[in-house]
């Protein structure tokens, strides 16, 4: 009897999901957007996929209306998509333009994820120097938001950035830097768009290096003194980030990646692309 209503809740929520997933049929429409959560459809008037900076140059000047710009679209919320804008999908505009080892800098178009990076840096065993926790976003996006990771006495990505290329509303192409054209460099990192189209970035880059994980479960009260006196300030310090546990929120995990010369107990550089997931999906539906 268990067996029979465990199948029969499991066929419902199936059922239930595949009614309430119909309406992402919108989808195959050309001029519908929609973010990784599949919860924002945006009816937009045109889209082009540009693969050069003069493609998205043309584009803009003849364009009258609002223009939205989308990566790996993980702006959820209705960021990453304006009703009836021209949309500029970045994702073929991901070419590597220049790498210098020597220099540790690295030059690319904006709809490059920051994966393909590394496919390039590591085996100059280079590492990127500033970024979010995931690989799969591309560099324009990450620009436009100024996002941040996990490293201790590093900010946001904007400190990383040597020099971007950006095209303005009235199709000028600009570099800025942040002793040339100052403001706009300040003004586009983290301007979620609004200034105009990031279309190139070179970044720095930094040694790769052997790190070790180390987690310390505490009340929250201590967490300050043990962040003063362990993470702050030193030097083997990579990344640091502290979880509360709910429901009360008195109860903190320290978790902090440190350098080492310890012997690696993992052996991939970086996680093995083409990996399935599907387990992982099913689980965070049902949830």
């Amino acid at each position: 009897m268990a067996i029979a209503v465990t199948a029969f809740a499991l066929w419902f929520i199936v059922k239930t999901w595949s009614v309430v997933r119909a309406p992402v049929v919108l989808q195959g429409s050309p001029l519908i957007i929609n973010d990784v959560s599949q919860l924002n459809p945006i009816r937009v008037n045109e889209i082009i996929t540009p693969t050069t900076t003069t493609e998205i140059v043309e584009a803009v000047k003849r364009h009258a209306g609002p223009i939205s710009i989308g990566g790996a679209r993980h702006s959820m919320g209705g960021q990453t998509a304006t009703q009836d804008a021209l949309f500029i999908d970045m994702r073929q505009f991901n070419r590597i333009l220049g790498f210098s080892p020597a220099d540790k800098t690295i030059t690319v178009q904006a709809g490059a994820s920051w994966r393909q990076i590394q496919e390039d840096i590591d085996p100059a065993n280079l590492a990127v120097k500033i970024m979010q926790s995931y690989a799969n976003f591309t560099v324009g996006g990450s620009l436009s938001v100024n996002a941040h990771g996990r490293y201790v006495g590093l900010g946001p990505i904007i400190l990383s950035v040597k020099s971007l290329k950006v095209v303005l509303a009235d199709g000028t192409v600009v570099e800025a830097s942040p002793t040339n054209n100052a403001d706009l460099f300040n003004g586009v990192i983290g301007g979620y768009g609004g200034l105009g189209v990031i279309v190139e970035a070179t970044l720095e880059l930094t040694d790769n290096v052997k790190i070790k994980r180390h987690t310390e479960t505490m009340p929250l009260t201590d967490y300050k003194r043990y962040f003063f006196n362990n993470i702050r300030d030193h030097s083997e310090a990579v990344f640091h980030n502290a979880e509360i546990y709910p429901p009360d929120y008195t109860t903190v995990r320290a978790v902090s990646f440190s350098t080492t010369n310890d012997p690696l107990t993992i052996q991939d550089r970086l996680i093995p692309a083409g990996q399935p997931y599907r387990v992982d999906r099913f689980g965070f539906w049902v949830v």
